[in-house]
């Protein structure tokens, strides 16, 4: 059984407390002001957000996204005023996804929102905060390339 192995336990309870993390952070649970998206869309504009300028195709693979749910997405979104398409000015044949103004606002509400949830959960002890932000970083990377 997977369960009697510790570390299986250990990395077990890791993906527990991630999800139930997740919900607590939840911003639609909270009320906050920002524009509803499905995971597929957070994918898309947190990509989109922090790498201002991606081509669609840098866009599906940074996501694990095929091309037609990545341009499903890219609409959907565009629809919502949070993206919007430019042509490449290298090559007019390809395009340039930006995050618009308004995704800019949101994003901002959102990490203030997480920012003191989870500052007034730590407090003042944020010495780990780092090395944690990169265990999960890694963890997130290992997850997509599996």
């Amino acid at each position: 059984m997977v369960e009697d192995d510790p570390t299986d336990r250990l990395l077990a309870e890791l993906a527990e407390t991630i999800l139930r993390i997740a919900r607590d952070l939840d911003p639609h649970a909270a009320g906050l002001d920002v524009v509803p998206l499905t995971g597929t869309e957070t994918a898309v504009l947190r990509w989109v957000h922090r790498n201002p300028g991606t081509s669609p195709s840098a866009a599906a693979d940074a996501t694990g996204l095929r091309r037609p749910n990545l341009s499903a997405a890219v609409r959907s979104l565009e629809e919502k005023g949070l993206v919007r398409r430019s042509p490449d000015p290298a090559d007019q044949r390809q395009q340039r996804l930006e995050a618009t103004s308004l995704a800019d606002e949101g994003v901002g509400r959102l990490h203030a929102y997480w920012s003191g949830r989870v500052r007034a959960a730590l407090g003042d002890d944020l010495a780990e905060a780092g090395a944690v932000v990169d265990l999960l970083d890694r963890l997130e990377s290992g997850l997509r390339a599996h």
